[in-house]
């Protein structure tokens, strides 16, 4: 009977500690435990330089970066994890897939990634990110097509993406390296192509800063911002329609007031802002959704090559496929100076 006794009141315990863990979470009170990057110890408040962080690992993660290189990332730049530690693939993945940087909870959670998930409640604390954005992140991390195992993280800006200009049957090429420091040569890196041939070998400094190079004068072109427009898109048209207007709406608003000496300015500037968010909802409907998570820090941006220079490489790698198709063809023998026209530039459809 003394078993049975206790046994009842250890059940009875567990379910009201069952309870009162729902209830927190109901109520949106933080989770205990270790503390979660980008939070302080009782997940009431950010901690704005980890904050950071984790922003740039979500849009970066949504702009084409690969695990490993926003792990490489943390790691070159001296900012460890809640341990001190180093950051791995793993431990990258884990974050971008917590739900509390959207300020939501879920209940109850799941031990194991083979139980059914739980459900999700708002939360009192900060959100670092949307939840639309963690749900895309989710979504791209739990794609079971997407890649999981690329391979070595890349060094070089082009390996995997140029193609080699004599086989013309879409292989790429692959990085290397020519001298040796045992013989007193430079060792400078160069591209050859991945074939059983190897036919094809070009020092890839001069080849990649002539490939950064056209893409930072694309992007700093007038109609930049028209790369992140969608053209397929099926009521683009409508869209298009509806931006003239409100522009024109803009435009025909501050004449009218410049016009009138009795204008009030506080009724300008919220007629003014009303029309801007219109039309910046009617914009964002208007751009590609990869395009725009891939180019818009540089689109935007106020000097382009600096933003580019402030680029991971990865991030780099991104854009560069997005815009162009890189073919390196045979270069001149001997020791003559690089020619730009043995880099065969080609913009992507709707890159031009």
């Amino acid at each position: 009977m003394l078993g049975e006794v206790d046994t009842f009141e250890v059940e009875q315990l567990s379910e009201r500690e069952q309870r009162k863990m729902q209830q927190n979470v109901e109520m949106g009170k933080p989770p205990g435990g270790p503390r979660c990057y980008g939070y302080t110890k009782d997940g009431t408040e950010t901690v704005p330089d980890e904050a950071d962080d984790v922003r740039a690992l979500f849009a970066d993660l949504l702009a084409g970066v690969s695990l490993s290189g926003l792990a490489r990332d943390l790691n070159e730049r001296g900012r460890p994890n809640r341990n001190g530690k180093p950051w791995d693939h793993n431990a990258v993945r884990q974050l971008l897939l917590n739900e509390r940087y959207a300020a939501l909870r879920e209940y109850p959670a799941r031990r194991r990634n083979s139980d059914p998930p739980g459900s999700l409640y708002p939360g009192t604390w900060p959100a670092i990110v949307s939840e639309d954005t963690w749900r895309s992140a989710k979504h791209l991390l739990e794609d079971v097509y997407r890649t999981t195992s690329p391979g070595p993280g890349r060094r070089w800006l082009l390996s995997g993406i140029a193609l080699c200009g004599v086989c013309q049957d879409g292989t790429t090429v692959t990085s290397g390296s020519r001298g040796s420091k045992s013989a007193g040569t430079t060792v400078q890196p160069i591209y050859k192509c991945r074939g059983p041939v190897k036919h094809l070998a070009r020092f890839a400094d001069p080849i990649d800063d002539w490939v950064e190079e056209y893409v930072v004068r694309r992007l700093s072109r007038a109609d930049a911002a028209g790369l992140l427009i969608d053209r397929d898109a099926p009521d683009m048209t409508d869209l298009r329609a509806q931006a003239v207007a409100l522009r024109g709406r803009l435009d025909a608003l501050a004449a009218e007031f410049a016009d009138d000496d009795d204008g009030n300015p506080r009724e300008f500037r919220d007629a003014s802002r009303r029309i801007r968010e219109r039309l910046a909802e009617v914009e964002a409907k208007m751009t590609h959704p990869q395009r725009s998570r891939i180019l818009v820090d540089l689109v935007l941006a106020e000097d382009p090559a600096e933003a580019w220079e402030r680029m991971i490489l990865d991030r780099k790698r991104a854009v560069v496929s997005q815009l162009v198709k890189v073919t390196i063809l045979l270069g001149k023998a001997g020791r003559a100076p690089f020619d730009p026209a043995t880099v065969r530039l080609e913009p992507l459809e709707g890159m031009e």
